[in-house]
């Protein structure tokens, strides 16, 4: 079953999406994410949230309990304030 993830965080768009890449440079061909979709809350334009695709639950541990995303999830940890995690089952996607 497909898996998303969505983290929620402070920063901005520039910073999130730079890490973002700086991530998967370090991860290389070891991440089992399949996309990730930066967004900011129009509303709250310090607010960002990332919506990380997983194949599954499991390819989604496995990614998170790597070290690089240890080290990484870490300093946005720290950098941010604290991030928010939803973990989510893919039910059903319909295209409209």
């Amino acid at each position: 079953m497909r898996f998303f993830q969505l983290m929620e965080f402070r920063s901005t768009a520039e910073d999130a999406i730079t890490e973002l890449h700086r991530f998967r440079d370090l991860m290389g061909d070891q991440t089992t994410a399949r996309r990730c979709t930066v967004c900011v809350d129009r509303e709250d334009p310090g607010l960002i949230i990332q919506i990380v695709e997983f194949d599954s639950y499991e390819e989604a541990m496995a990614n998170s309990e790597h070290e690089i995303t240890q080290d990484e999830a870490a300093k946005i940890e720290e950098s941010s304030g604290g991030v928010t995690f939803r973990n989510l089952d893919v039910v059903e996607v319909v295209e409209i």
